[in-house]
């Protein structure tokens, strides 16, 4: 399986959280998350480091400064493929960033930059949250509660005169954080004295503490941040923004979906206005000077979560898979293949087999198992070096149709090639398909002798198959899908071309046609019904 391993600073930061995050969504990849101290790594964590990135396909570095230490450490590093993506604005105008095979930015203005400096590609991916966690509190009142949240307390992120504006309104000041700045903590509480401070507060604790606030202010210096990621927390849970124009607030604000603070850091006058026009508001109707007439902060709250809820650890996994294929194999088309099974894993190791010895190298291969042979995919996972994704779809049913729709969805290729288990493709099937592979085209292999068109060995663009539908779940019985799927091509004007040269040996019975004739009937009388 490909093995990626990613680069963080240290456990427990964003960045560690973020790599974390999208763990759970790279099941088809050895995927490593290794927190490498940019300054002070210490011998566990460099023995880690050597023991999983030597034989890594891709280094996946997330803190440019921990990258380039390693690679001083490590000649070898430097030979490995490489995509770093940066989280630090004021760190790109550092270098060219030529010597990586791939450049992130993760708000547009990073991006954008990015594109005016390096030779290399340039990828945006947005930072996001865990969408599942950070729940809408549909009970939410308007508080005299005000909540920073802040990955380290320093002067940069102009906590100090949030907290003097809270203060000098009476507003109780919630700030969680861990101290970089101890001094600058201490001017903080002995300056207002209104203070709740959480330095170590777990993800439950945190959202209790944004349910029970009123608003979310983010004050950072300019230049500084690239999220931050409470920003979209709160959105996600229901608490109005207060923000100055820094990070990715220029790409998520609409206009009507947070307020925006226009001064400096320190003009706790403006940051005290804005605060007071907010509280003000509250959430019976009564007018913001900011948005006119009829807005308040429930409105807020609303197009804030609407805003958010695209940012999910799900999307930045799969957006990050597609630019592991991009990067492995810059010059190949990149395929998914799907594999439904049910059963007889003998048959089922045959043809993944001979996937796994395509002459084109840019493949994954989602295997969507409408029976039991986890054991058979995991023994697969282990000697290949393309993604393998297991998806279970067993539901009792004839659920050949789901199978292959729910391995469409998550495939990450351009083009799809539907595999049956009986089929045991020849080494250059898939690359005879791409030779005559076009728009609005489903192509269909050669299995012994040219017959009508039947998907079991077929190859089409992803975006095609999905526009078009993907399979119909309502042949719910053996007998009527290929006949669906022809006539719904030729109404969509989808043309179907068979290719000799793409080949594949049928082996054991496909199924008992004799079993299943009541079925057949009753799929032909439901394609009746339907006109077909």
């Amino acid at each position: 399986m490909l093995k990626v391993c990613v680069i963080v600073d240290k456990t427990g930061t964003a960045l560690d959280r973020l790599a974390k995050g999208v763990a759970k969504y790279h099941t088809n990849l050895n995927y490593v998350v290794l927190d490498i101290h940019p300054k002070r790594p210490d011998a566990e964590q460099l023995e880690r480091f050597e023991r999983e990135a030597i034989d890594a396909d891709i280094i996946d570095a997330q803190y440019y400064r921990s990258l380039y230490m390693l690679r001083a450490m490590y000649p070898w590093l430097k030979d490995k493929k490489t995509i770093l993506t940066h989280n630090n604005p004021y760190a790109i105008e550092e270098q060219k960033w030529n010597d990586v095979d791939l450049n992130v930015g993760n708000n547009n203005y990073i991006t954008k930059r990015l594109g005016e400096i390096t030779e290399k590609p340039v990828e945006y991916v947005p930072l996001t949250v865990d969408t599942d966690f950070w729940k809408f509190n549909p009970d939410w009142q308007p508080t005299k509660n005000v909540i920073m949240v802040a990955n380290r307390i320093e002067s940069k992120k102009g906590i100090l005169p949030v907290a003097i504006a809270c203060a000098d309104l009476n507003l109780h000041f919630i700030l969680v954080g861990a101290i970089s700045d101890r001094n600058y903590l201490q001017g903080i509480m002995d300056t207002t004295g209104n203070v709740e401070f959480h330095e170590q507060c777990s993800d439950e604790e945190l959202r209790e503490l944004y349910y029970k606030s009123s608003i979310h202010v983010c004050n950072s210096v300019d230049n500084f941040e690239s999220g931050t990621l409470p920003i979209l927390e709160a959105m996600l849970c229901g608490v109005p923004v207060l923000t100055r124009n820094v990070g990715h607030v220029p790409d998520l604000n609409n206009g009507e979906n947070m307020v925006i603070l226009e001064g400096q850091p320190e003009d706790v006058a403006g940051i005290q206005e804005k605060l007071l026009e907010m509280i003000s508001s509250k959430a019976n109707g009564t007018t913001s000077k900011q948005y006119g007439a009829g807005y308040d902060l429930n409105t807020m709250r609303d197009k804030a979560w609407n805003t958010a809820k695209s940012r999910s650890f799900e999307r930045r996994a799969y957006m990050y898979q597609k630019l592991y294929r991009q990067v492995m194999w810059p010059d190949q088309i990149p395929v998914s293949v799907v594999v439904p099974v049910y059963n007889k894993p003998e048959i089922i190791s045959k043809c993944l087999s001979a996937i796994a010895e395509q002459t084109h190298n840019n493949i994954e291969v989602i295997v969507a198992d409408d029976g039991d042979n986890p054991t058979v995919v995991s023994q697969y996972m282990n000697y290949v070096n393309f993604p393998v994704r297991y998806i279970n779809t067993n539901d009792d049913d004839y659920g050949l149709a789901r199978a292959r729709n729910e391995a469409t969805i998550a495939a990450t290729g351009d083009v799809m090639v539907y595999c049956d288990q009986r089929m045991v493709m020849e080494q250059t099937a898939i690359e005879e398909f791409l030779k005559r592979l076009a728009p609005k085209i489903w192509l269909y292999g050669n299995k012994g002798g040219k017959k009508s068109f039947v998907e079991n060995f077929s190859c089409i663009y992803r975006d095609d198959i999905i526009r078009f539908g993907l399979f119909n779940e309502r042949m719910t019985m053996y007998g009527g899908m290929s006949q669906e799927l022809r006539s719904r091509a030729k109404y969509q004007g989808i043309r179907m071309e068979y290719v000799e040269s793409a080949k594949a040996i049928p082996t054991g019975k496909s199924s008992n046609k004799n079993r299943k004739k009541q079925e057949i009937i009753k799929m032909k009388n439901r394609l009746f019904q339907m006109g077909l």
